[in-house]
């Protein structure tokens, strides 16, 4: 099954996200920073598809291992009402066009409720060692257990290997919980 993801900026992020009752858009948080391709109204995620990895020539083609993979991410079901974003040409406007740079962005308008979540992937391997991190850490997992949501993280040596530039090679989440 091919799932949505979304990944936030930090741990802090995606605590305000749960806490918040869900993943909103700029105009639903009441938000006062710009936008990129998604515009005001809209949700950005990533749809990895392995199938597809083919057609990246490299990770900045792909939402999902540009900016996604990295971080603390969302895991989204897949029966969302989803807009594929479509190659950006030319001017736009991010409040009407669905477009984007990235061959795997999808946009969804106003909220993703958190029943919708199925699961949080965290990157272990790459979060700071310190004990504020820690307690965020485990604040998320606990919601998480609330929310029965499954657990993942990150692949070490995938990490490594994008880091050395072999960025193709396979590209999942592992199950922790």
């Amino acid at each position: 099954m091919e799932y949505y993801y979304h990944g936030t900026e930090s741990l802090d992020q995606m605590i305000e996200i749960i806490e918040s009752g869900g993943i909103k858009s700029k105009n639903k948080r009441n938000a006062n920073y710009d936008t990129l391709y998604n515009g005001d109204d809209y949700i950005s995620l990533g749809k990895w598809d392995n199938n597809k990895k083919a057609d990246f020539t490299n990770m900045y083609d792909s939402c999902f291992y540009g900016w996604i993979f990295w971080r603390p991410t969302f895991i989204i079901n897949p029966d969302i009402d989803a807009l594929h974003a479509l190659p950006r040409i030319g001017e736009f406007d991010p409040n009407v066009d669905r477009v984007s740079p990235f061959q795997d962005e999808y946009h969804v308008k106003d909220e993703i409720e958190l029943d919708k979540i199925v699961g949080i992937a965290l990157p272990f391997s790459v979060t700071p060692k310190e004990m504020e991190e820690y307690k965020k850490m485990l604040k998320i997992m606990q919601y998480a257990k609330v929310y029965k949501w499954n657990i993942y993280e990150s692949d070490q040596f995938l990490i490594d290997r994008v880091n050395n530039r072999k960025v193709f090679d396979d590209m999942e989440f592992h199950k922790v919980v």
